[in-house]
């Protein structure tokens, strides 16, 4: 076959090709796309997953599948993202846990956040509460940093898990107060949380949406809030930075995607995703759980990421916070 014949085959191969590839991503999605939460039903990026997942089947007329993958504080669902195909249809509700924390806390990780993830979205973020069991008889932050320096080591607290922001917050707290608790893991916040409504833990700091039912129904007592300012379901509530000051504990969320999804594919997930979380409704509906709608999309929310892994890597380095 003459030159010029094999290059003409060849041109319209290629533009085969990338017609293809340009039809393909305009389509996105073509298929049901996953989203895996690295926690358990009923947490905070459960539920925030949920409301995302219906109103996106509703915008792209296809399946948005949640699927909870909770295990080794977040461990488990997040080596799964780093190797499904980097195609769109796999995602992940992301926290600081095992994204930022835990790569400062263990030396080998089974995946990479930096290399094997890619920020696509952030969805929001959460003040924490430090809940007890009434039984204990505290009632404020100094009720329980009293009874711990009485007698150390006799009470413990509950976690979603080792590297889990909840540890990372109580941790802090110790340090802070000169205290020492016991750190009892759990798979999952509301799993630690009713061990400590049942009194077979003392505290625990947790989302404020999970234990907001059971401080109202006093089956938990609310000692203190995490956040700069006192939370809006809670205003009666004193920070814990109103005893000692600078002191934060929450948490946020965000979907992660692996590294080299098509940019096409991330651009309408992060568009769709954050022009939903920004509806008033939404918002509205979110905050009534204790969740602060963000929506900021690829660039800020890397810059978010970053900022926070350099934040943590400062906090266990400091308070020389190890894991379990």
């Amino acid at each position: 076959m003459p030159l010029r014949s094999v290059l003409r085959v060849l041109s319209a191969a290629l533009a085969l090709v990338l017609a293809t590839g340009v039809s393909h991503a305009q389509d996105f999605p073509a298929k049901p796309v996953h989203i895996t939460v690295a926690n358990t039903p009923g947490s905070s990026p459960d539920v925030l997953a949920r409301l995302l997942a219906q109103r996106l089947t509703e915008q792209w007329k296809q399946p948005v599948v949640v699927d909870n993958r909770d295990g080794a504080a977040g461990i488990v669902a997040t080596e799964a993202l780093a190797r499904a195909p980097a195609d769109g249809y796999s995602l992940m509700v992301g926290a600081d846990g095992p994204i930022t924390i835990l790569p400062n806390l263990q030396a080998s990780l089974p995946y990479d956040a930096r290399r094997d993830l890619v920020p696509v979205v952030a969805l929001g973020r959460i003040d924490f509460v430090l809940v007890a069991n009434p039984k204990t008889g505290w009632r404020s932050v100094d009720d329980f940093v009293r009874a711990a320096r009485q007698q150390p080591g006799r009470f413990n607290y509950a976690s979603a898990g080792n590297g889990s922001p909840q540890q990372i917050g109580m941790e802090l707290f110790k340090q802070r107060a000169g205290v020492y608790v016991t750190h009892i893991p759990y798979r999952g916040g509301p799993l630690g949380m009713q061990d400590v409504i049942a009194g077979q833990v003392d505290a625990m700091f947790i989302a404020v949406g999970p234990a907001l039912p059971h401080i109202k129904a006093g089956k938990l007592v609310a000692l203190a809030t995490g956040g700069e300012q006192r939370h809006a379901l809670l205003p009666e509530v004193p920070t814990v930075a109103e005893r000692y000051e600078g002191f934060r504990s929450g948490t946020w969320f965000g979907l992660f995607a692996p590294a080299r999804t098509p940019q096409r594919a991330l651009d309408t997930i992060a568009d769709d995703a954050a022009r939903i979380v920004r509806l008033p409704a939404v918002r509205t509906e979110l905050a009534a759980q204790g969740i602060e709608a963000t929506g900021q999309v690829q660039r800020e929310f890397q810059k978010q990421v970053d900022a926070e892994y350099a934040r943590y890597e400062r906090i266990v380095k400091v308070a020389g916070i190890k894991a379990d």
